[in-house]
């Protein structure tokens, strides 16, 4: 099985990209969206679709303003 990523949007410093996977026969077999971390580029977690990415990373900043918030 090959897989394909390909950088789809960056959002906020995080990257999101979109991976394929594809079978004998080279057509699409899977397809899946991942999030990763701005400056170590570690994978933070895998969606079925971009706007559950995009959400996860909004929900990931507002949670960091929070934190610092009450400190």
């Amino acid at each position: 099985m090959r897989a394909k990523r390909h950088t789809e949007v960056n959002v906020l410093g995080y990257r999101i990209e979109r991976v394929q996977t594809f079978d004998a026969r080279g057509d699409i077999d899977g397809q899946w969206y991942e999030v990763l971390a701005p400056e170590s580029q570690a994978l933070l977690g895998s969606f079925a679709q971009r706007a559950e990415a995009e959400r996860d990373i909004v929900a990931r900043e507002l949670g960091a303003l929070r934190r610092s918030a009450a400190a």
